[in-house]
């Protein structure tokens, strides 16, 4: 594992692919770069000797002739290989999850068949993988490894591993990284959030609420005992099949694709009052995307919005900042003249400015 984090570490700091720079939560964008890496690797190592030997810069220099070294290794081919087969297994699933429009029971189905290939690539393909990794090294004159001999620690040379290379790459590194993987996808989807997801689909709004299901429903408010007791339950389940009869009748929710919509058009309509405990099971469903990759890119703005030169910013002006930052074209749309106009408004002060 440590090994693939160095990879990503160095990927990072080298732009082969230009247009397709790595991001920490886009999990795609590394798979893309691994890809150009592979397709371009003569180019890449033909620039990094030009540096080497012509940058007016001496640490340009020293970290080109390290890299080269490290891109002409077996240890390097094989990182390199072994992150663009996880990355390749897993890439349908992140792309999938990025999708804003993504049914959740779709979504559940490609997290399950993610994890069923990932076993039978950990049962099944070693030898694939080691095949591929010895055709690149010969490809590019890159020296090759006897897996019946013993592995020798590139940091520590002088040390008795006590394993041969075959235990350490396919057993502490294949195994592991794949055993990370599943490991990963069964503690972020495990029986409950999965359960909870695909009984949440059932109120999704398409298709004139083709999936609407009372059960599942019913079974996700059970959930949340703190928020409906065994009363609430009871006309819970009355008012789902009055909601579903009303809404199906009413145009205004003809055209509806997500739950957030309905929630909108449910308060513009005046239906949340009619519906309470529905309305308020739809609050509880609208809260649940709160492990999303959407959420994960917020915090991952955090570390640019809030710097070291802007590290002691309230709560509430960091909220702000991010906000603007995250919700980049919502504010496109606000025209300089509406914020002159606001800051001129503000209560207790008196500015002036011409516009």
């Amino acid at each position: 594992m440590k090994k693939c984090d160095d990879l990503l570490r160095r990927e990072q700091h080298i732009d082969v692919a230009w247009n397709q720079r790595p991001g920490d939560t886009r999990w795609s964008s590394h798979y893309k770069t691994f890809k150009s890496l592979v397709s371009m690797f003569p180019t890449v190592v033909q620039v990094l000797k030009v540096v080497e030997k012509d940058d007016k810069d001496w640490r340009n220099r020293d970290q080109a002739s390290n890299l080269l070294v490290y891109f002409q290794s077996f240890d390097f081919v094989f990182y390199l290989h072994l992150m663009l087969t996880t990355l390749a297994a897993t890439n349908t699933l992140s792309l999938s999850l990025q999708r804003k429009d993504q049914d959740i029971v779709n979504a559940i189905g490609c997290v399950r068949s993610t994890r069923h290939h990932l076993i039978s690539l950990r049962r099944d393909e070693w030898g694939k993988l080691l095949d591929e990794v010895n055709e690149f090294c010969a490809m590019h004159d890159i020296g090759t490894l006897q897996m019946e001999d013993t592995y020798i620690d590139p940091q520590q040379p002088r040390k008795k591993s006590g394993i041969t290379n075959k235990h350490h790459y396919e057993v502490d590194c294949f195994n592991e990284v794949i055993d990370w993987l599943v490991q990963e996808l069964d503690s972020r989807f495990n029986e409950t959030s999965s359960e909870l997801l695909v009984c949440s689909a059932a109120f999704n709004p398409r298709d004139s609420f083709a999936d609407f299901d009372v059960d599942n429903l019913m079974r996700l408010a059970k959930l949340y005992p703190d928020d409906f007791s065994f009363d609430d339950l009871r006309e819970l389940r009355h008012q789902l099949c009055l909601y579903i009869a009303d809404v199906r009748e009413d145009g205004r929710f003809s055209n509806l694709n997500t739950i957030g919509e309905l929630s909108q058009k449910m308060v513009q309509s005046k239906k949340h009052h009619r519906y309470t405990f529905v309305y308020r099971l739809l609050k509880l469903v609208l809260v649940l995307p709160i492990a999303t990759a959407t959420v994960e890119r917020c915090f991952h703005a955090m570390k640019i919005v809030k710097t070291c030169l802007a590290n002691r910013m309230g709560d509430e002006h960091l909220s702000n900042r991010l906000i603007c930052y995250v919700e980049k074209e919502i504010l496109k749309k606000v025209t300089n003249e509406a914020v002159v106009r606001r800051f001129m408004n503000m209560e207790g002060k008196d500015r002036k400015y011409d516009i």
